[in-house]
């Protein structure tokens, strides 16, 4: 990995959890902390349907087909829970909910902008169908 994608990567992290831990920060025990996780990762779930709605439509109209997508989103999903489910297992008490909705929360996060940036954008200078969802 070149120094420029750590770089990024890591202010692209400390960027995400300071976004969630500022929506969550009045929770008064991990049992609240986990609800607005919970809510969080809803709110995630419907944006995540918008982009991904759209992306169907695009990819049908102007592919014929939006098979391939599906495809590589049933493989996409798979590896979230496993993924997720794996720190899950590993966490003792109640911070395993929380760990693993921060889980889901980054990567519904990180699928959100890729679709966007293989679906939804051009290579000219046309303006994307939805906004940037990281903006």
């Amino acid at each position: 990995m070149s120094v420029f994608a750590a770089v990024f990567a890591l202010f692209g992290n400390v960027a995400w959890a300071a976004q969630n831990v500022a929506v969550c920060a009045n929770s008064k025990d991990t049992v609240e902390l986990t609800a607005c996780m919970n809510g969080q990762l809803e709110l995630k779930i419907a944006k995540f349907q918008k982009y991904f709605l759209a992306a169907q439509k695009q990819d049908s109209v102007v592919w014929g087909s939006a098979k391939e997508l599906i495809k590589t989103q049933e493989a996409w999903e798979k590896y979230l829970r496993q993924h997720c489910d794996s720190l899950y297992s590993r966490e003792q008490g109640s911070a395993r909910f929380y760990e693993t909705a921060a889980c889901q929360l980054r990567m519904y996060d990180d699928r959100i902008h890729e679709i966007w940036m293989s679906h939804l954008t051009y290579r000219d200078a046309t303006p994307p169908l939805l906004p940037d969802p990281q903006q």
